[in-house]
C-alpha cells in the first residue's frame, strides 16, 4: 500500500495517520450534521491540494451560492483568486442553472445527471481537472427532484470513476444514530471513504470532531479526535 499515490488532506494530524492522504483516484464521503463545518473542510482539502500540489479541481456548489462560497473561504484564508491557484480551481454554481432552465420551462425535462455528467466530461476534457468536490448530493436531488436517487448515485459513481477523479461527495446527516453516512442509503457502500464530522454541545460549549470510518486500501486514524480551525496557520488541525 505504500507505493499508492495519495493526495494529501493537509488537516495537521490526520495525513501522518492516514499514510499520507487520500489515495488519488477514490470517492469519498464526507458527512455531517448541519453545522459540522462539511464545507469548509471539504474546501480547504481541495484548496491545498492545488496550492502544494501538482492538481487542479472543481467545487460544485448547490447549498451556498457562489459569491458567497468564495467570500467564505476568503475569510478563512483560502482566496481562489490567489495567483496561485487562480486558474486552477473552478466553482460551479448548479444552483444559477436550474434557475435558468426554471425560466425557460425546461427544468422538468432536463436529464439532470446526465448533463452533469456531460459538463463534468466537458471539464475534464479542456481544463484536465483531477480533483471534484461536490456539495452537496441531498441538494442536487432535492433540487432536481430524481424519482430513483439510489440508481443515480451509482450512475454519478460510476462516471466519476470512468474519468479518474479524486472525488469529495458531501452528504447532510440528520438524526444522531450515525448508522447511515448519506440520505438515500447507497452513498458510503459504494464510496471507498468516509469521512465523518461530528458536532457536540455540552451546555454553552460546541466541540467537532473528524473520525474516519472507512478509507481502502489505507491504514487510518481510528475512532474520533477533536477537530479545530487555527486562524493563525489558517489550517484545520485535530487531535
Amino acid at each position: 500500500m505504500s507505493d499508492i499515490e495519495r493526495i494529501p488532506t493537509h488537516i495537521v494530524g490526520l495525513d501522518e495517520n492516514m499514510q499520507g492522504g487520500i489515495p488519488r483516484g477514490h470517492i469519498v464521503i464526507v458527512a455531517g450534521a448541519s453545522g459540522a463545518m462539511k464545507s469548509s473542510v471539504t474546501f480547504s482539502q481541495l484548496y491545498n491540494a492545488v496550492l502544494y500540489g501538482d492538481t487542479s479541481g472543481i467545487y460544485v456548489t448547490l447549498e451556498q451560492g457562489k459569491d458567497s462560497l468564495r467570500s467564505h473561504m476568503a475569510n478563512m484564508g483560502m482566496n481562489v483568486d490567489d495567483a496561485r491557484v487562480r486558474n486552477r480551481i473552478a466553482i460551479i454554481d448548479l444552483a444559477d442553472l436550474r434557475v435558468q432552465l426554471d425560466e425557460q420551462g425546461m427544468s422538468n425535462r432536463i436529464d439532470w445527471m446526465g448533463q452533469l455528467i456531460k459538463q463534468l466530461t466537458s471539464y475534464r476534457q479542456s481544463i484536465g481537472f483531477e480533483v471534484l468536490v461536490f456539495d452537496s448530493l441531498g441538494a442536487f436531488f432535492t433540487l432536481t427532484k430524481m424519482e430513483n436517487p439510489r440508481d443515480e448515485i451509482f450512475r454519478l459513481y460510476e462516471a466519476v470513476r470512468r474519468l479518474g477523479l479524486t472525488a469529495f461527495f458531501i452528504c447532510e446527516m440528520t438524526g444522531s444514530d450515525h448508522k447511515q453516512f448519506g440520505e438515500y442509503g447507497v452513498e458510503d457502500y459504494l464510496s471507498d471513504g468516509v469521512i465523518h464530522l461530528v458536532m457536540e454541545r455540552s451546555g454553552d460549549e460546541v466541540k467537532r470532531k473528524l473520525g474516519v470510518i472507512k478509507m481502502r486500501h489505507t491504514n487510518h486514524l481510528l475512532g474520533y479526535k477533536e477537530m479545530i480551525w487555527d486562524s493563525e496557520k489558517q489550517q484545520f488541525q485535530i487531535g
